[in-house]
């Protein structure tokens, strides 16, 4: 290169045209999974442990069967109705169908969570559903106890 063609400007800015920006992109969270970053105390350790899966999806089925026994005492008994409407339409053929569709349920819900354990959601959904369970069982066993059923 001459002297020349170092001091020649042909009257691009170089310098800001071709600079780089460090653009910034803002996601929303929808991760179903867990974050390493984050803490998770009571999902984090039901998805390290496998036993505490196990053990809820224990529970839930123990409180869904205890649901439907009482359920059916109270049907029995005539002093309760159905809330369930597909447990209701499915009682409406015989009880042995009533049976075979909760049973069948809890089937496939107690797959679900077995497989979806790594999933945060999942795990909550399990912890709502002993939580829900513990609830209607208390809410019958009350009611049977009230009425001197019990």
């Amino acid at each position: 290169m001459t002297n020349t063609e170092k001091t020649t400007w042909d009257g691009i800015e170089r310098r800001v045209t071709k600079r780089r920006h460090h653009r910034r992109y803002r996601f929303i969270d929808r991760r179903h999974g867990f974050d390493r970053r984050g803490r998770y105390p009571i999902l984090g350790t039901m998805r390290d442990h496998a036993w505490l899966v196990v053990f809820t999806i224990l529970l839930i089925n123990v409180l869904s069967f205890l649901d439907g026994w009482f359920t059916a005492a109270e049907l029995g008994l005539g002093i309760a109705r159905e809330g369930n409407p597909v447990l209701a339409a499915a009682n409406r053929q015989g009880p042995l169908t009533a049976i075979a569709v909760k049973f069948g349920a809890m089937a496939v819900v107690s797959t679900t969570i077995w497989f979806g354990r790594h999933k945060r959601s999942i795990l909550a959904l399990a912890l709502v559903a002993v939580a829900l369970f513990g609830g209607l069982v208390a809410y019958h066993a009350g009611t049977l106890r009230g009425m001197g059923l019990l």
